[in-house]
């Protein structure tokens, strides 16, 4: 499903952009999906104005990009892209989309990054988080807590605390994350060369994915970072698997 609407999830992550989703945490989301758990996909901006592509092209590359996922939904604020920041108007359309789905656990950016609008996304998710369980809130929609936020690395990172063994979906997230064509490598396009459309840039991803299975023993992991702490109660039913 494509589009503003009221689906229950367990799982509600947020990116910046069209296509930050599947290249920071698709494997992940893959993963919760096949688990059972029910998950929407949230585009802040509709990426209007990155140097390659345009709103309508990156809309048809995310409904691609959803099939290939098959998340529960995935639908587009669009809060102006690089104009994305914590504002009231901004935070109150989080909030409320935050209330129609009431997620458990709710994935962003991380707080510090190279692009504006990922750290704009992290600190207006953050803050909207928090908000959406406060009854006298200005915004429509029950109030709703959600259990947990977790950020996912794009660029810049700190030290991950959590994993998440992707190896059995990490071809399937990249084949994803190739639905946004015009975002990447194409040696008859006339548009603008990024960060994205190097020629070596899936190697360089693939690398990112392979160290963070290194971290867990795996072929590829998702790494985040959570701020909270975790309560243990039993230590060794967690860590030994009893």
């Amino acid at each position: 499903m494509f589009g503003i609407n009221s689906i229950q999830v367990d799982v509600l992550a947020f990116g910046a952009h069209p296509d930050d989703l599947e290249l920071a945490m698709g494997g992940t989301l893959l993963k919760l999906k096949a688990q059972g758990y029910r998950v929407g996909l949230v585009d802040l901006t509709r990426g209007e104005r990155g140097s390659r592509g345009t709103g309508q092209t990156r809309e048809a590359e995310a409904k691609a990009a959803l099939e290939i996922m098959g998340a529960d939904f995935r639908e587009n604020l669009d809060l102006g892209d690089q104009e994305l920041r914590d504002t009231p108007e901004r935070r109150r359309a989080v909030i409320e989309c935050i209330r129609r789905h009431k997620p458990q656990l709710v994935f962003t950016h991380y707080l510090q990054d190279r692009h504006p609008d990922h750290e704009g996304a992290a600190q207006l998710v953050k803050h909207a988080m928090f908000l959406s369980g406060a009854v006298n809130m200005d915004a429509s929609g029950e109030p709703h807590s959600p259990k947990r936020l977790l950020h996912f690395f794009s660029h810049w990172m700190n030290e991950p605390n959590v994993y998440v063994d992707i190896s059995e979906f990490y071809e399937r997230k990249i084949r994803a994350a190739k639905s946004y064509t015009t975002q990447f490598y194409d040696p008859s396009s006339t548009e603008p060369a990024t960060h994205l459309s190097r020629p070596e840039f899936w190697e360089d991803l693939e690398a990112r994915f392979r160290f963070f299975g290194v971290q867990i023993g795996v072929e590829y992991a998702e790494a985040f970072w959570m701020r909270e702490k975790i309560q243990v109660d039993d230590p060794v039913a967690l860590f030994c698997g009893q």
